[in-house]
């Protein structure tokens, strides 16, 4: 019985140290050529990178997290030929990064534009297809949580976007396409959205995915009335943002590219939702 257990805490052990060791070996750079504060980016590279290497932006939630959520990716990924980019939004500098950075999620707009968000993923994906020798002309990006909504309001309100596939999962919030208020609806933006803008967005193959648990009203929901006026949790505001959004689009009779996707008993969860998400992103790889 002894040998068992002491079996059992060397196997605990090494499982434990062999996660951590895979941990520590995080690769990151700091971005500092443009405007805006430093940006930390977390990120893994495949073993060799060629002309079919895939690059793979992905979007932390609230937690900031953005190491964790890598590690959770290269695992998910770890036979494929994909370098993943992971870039951190800090709390100190960039703490309305759900919104790009144009409002607070209680609907007041943040008047330094310089700090703006919209275009960045494009611009640092300039940066590294130079840095790492990528030459794929597009990107994938998957983005959970306040992730979500910083991946369907960067697809909204950047110009043309080289995205090939989003995964937005369990935003808490959304922007509509209807008269309210930015950032709940796009009347009076930050800056000039144009019909471009929209067909862009609503062309691109972008996946609205929520969990079918993801249903608890807790503290990190955002409950002004704003997002209230969407929907009383995650689930109902996913929902309710598709099938608005699809309704306008059979309205006005426009090219539309977005699918919606239940989760099957999944909860608030990152790693849960980036299990269906990498199916979604790279099923035929």
């Amino acid at each position: 019985m002894r040998f068992n257990f002491f079996n059992l805490f060397i196997l605990l052990f090494i499982l434990s140290f062999t996660t951590n060791l895979f941990a520590a070996k995080l690769d990151k750079f700091t971005f500092t050529i443009w405007n805006k504060p430093d940006l930390d980016v977390f990120y893994h590279l495949p073993k060799t990178i060629d002309s079919d290497t895939k690059v793979l932006f992905v979007v932390h939630g609230n937690t900031r997290n953005a190491d964790d959520y890598l590690n959770t990716w290269i695992r998910l990924t770890r036979d494929k030929n994909i370098a993943i980019f992971a870039p951190h939004f800090k709390r100190s500098s960039l703490i309305s990064f759900n919104t790009l950075q144009m409002s607070t999620s209680n609907g007041k707009i943040r008047t330094n534009t310089d700090l703006y968000l919209n275009n960045s993923i494009d611009t640092l994906f300039k940066y590294i297809k130079a840095k790492f020798k990528l030459t794929n002309k597009l990107y994938d990006i998957y983005g959970h949580s306040a992730g979500a909504q910083f991946v369907h309001r960067y697809l909204l309100m950047s110009d043309n976007p080289s995205v090939n596939k989003a995964v937005a999962a369990n935003a808490g919030w959304y922007t509509f396409l209807n008269g309210a208020d930015f950032p709940y609806g796009v009347k009076n933006p930050p800056i000039l959205l144009n019909d471009a803008n929209i067909t862009n967005f609503l062309s691109i193959d972008l996946h609205i995915l929520i969990g079918s648990n993801d249903i608890d009203v807790n503290s990190s929901l955002n409950k002004s009335d704003g997002a209230q006026n969407q929907g009383l949790n995650r689930l109902q505001r996913a929902k309710n943002f598709f099938d608005y959004t699809e309704l306008i689009v059979e309205q006005n009779d426009l090219e539309f590219n977005w699918k919606y996707q239940l989760v099957g008993g999944a909860p608030h969860s990152n790693k849960v939702m980036s299990k269906a998400a990498v199916l979604v992103l790279f099923e035929s790889d």
